[in-house]
């Protein structure tokens, strides 16, 4: 089976940028650098200025993807999904929720409590963007960004649930995260790409499942989701 990459976006520690404008995601250690609204949002999220940075790296990433495949605008709902790969989730706003939380549960944040759940970001881009296609996140292994929700992606389209799909990997930073976990190696932010069985006019590069493998367009095996995109 062929799937075509018709666009992608990233936000890193380094920079912000998509597939098509020349430059390539540099992942280093450090907080992701959001852009500025205007830069990625024709009219911003309705919640944009609740968002904790979980949501705005996610949201930011998913938007300069779709805007990268020219599918960043449209007035009525499509069977889009999205899937996210992530270590770390929203573990920063858990945390920070707790310690409101326990005493008691008296003074519980309900602006924080909102953004509690790993799928919320891309739950919050979906609303916005108008994609009713699944949209859900799963755990991220070391050394393998992106990669789980890239298999995941390829097998919705091969199944037929939906014809497009994002997919990509997130973590955003977690300063009270008082231990770092193994091979932690401080690296935040958020890769996305748009994947589709249709859009051949579009497509920037090609992805081939052969058997229980994911191969680039070069026949090089993918590991994780920056084999896509450098």
């Amino acid at each position: 089976m062929k799937v075509n990459v018709i666009g992608g976006g990233w936000v890193t520690a380094a920079h912000w940028g998509r597939m098509t404008d020349g430059t390539k995601p540099i992942l280093v250690a450090g907080d992701p650098l959001i852009p500025p609204v205007e830069d990625i949002y024709l009219n911003p999220p309705v919640r944009y200025r609740r968002f904790d940075s979980y949501c705005q790296v996610g949201c930011a990433a998913v938007a300069l993807a779709l805007k990268d495949a020219g599918m960043d605008r449209s007035e009525r709902t499509r069977p889009v999904g999205i899937i996210a790969s992530t270590r770390y989730g929203c573990f920063e706003t858990d945390l920070a929720f707790y310690a409101t939380a326990k005493e008691e549960g008296v003074c519980a944040s309900p602006s924080l409590f909102a953004f509690t759940l790993p799928g919320i970001a891309i739950s919050e881009a979906a609303i916005h963007f108008r994609l009713t296609g699944p949209t859900f996140t799963v755990g991220d292994p070391c050394g393998q960004r992106g990669y789980h929700a890239l298999c995941i992606a390829v097998d919705l389209l091969a199944s037929g649930t939906c014809r497009t799909v994002l997919t990509g990997w997130l973590d955003a930073g977690n300063r009270l995260l008082k231990q770092k976990a193994a091979a932690d190696d401080g690296v935040r932010g958020a890769v996305f790409i748009a994947l589709s069985t249709g859009h051949e006019e579009k497509a920037i590069q090609h992805i081939r499942q052969k058997d229980s493998e994911l191969l680039a367009e070069s026949g090089m095996k993918i590991r994780t989701i920056m084999d896509l995109v450098r």
